[in-house]
């Protein structure tokens, strides 16, 4: 499989709104640039946001999803997300 696949994250944003998550998202940018590129952020409403990004490290995003600091923030603004591989 040649190239780096495209996603597009789908964010709900239960219990916070997208000013507070979008803040929550760009403390840990720093940590995602090592794993993705072509991060593009787009509002859909107060309460969804769509990402789309390139995957650099699969496994390395994976551990960072997983991590117990984005868990708990996550959790703590309400947030779920949805991932669909963009298709070229």
């Amino acid at each position: 499989m040649g190239g780096h696949m495209k996603i597009i994250a789908t964010v709900r944003i239960l219990k916070s709104d997208f000013d507070e998550w979008f803040l929550f998202f760009k403390s840990y940018e720093h940590l995602r640039k090592k794993f993705v590129t072509n991060e593009v952020i787009t509002k859909v409403s107060p309460s969804e946001a769509t990402v789309s990004f390139k995957v650099l490290d699969i496994e390395g995003l994976t551990s960072l999803s997983s991590s117990q600091f984005l868990l708990d923030g996550e959790d703590r603004l309400g947030v779920t997300v949805e991932l669909e591989e963009e298709l070229t």
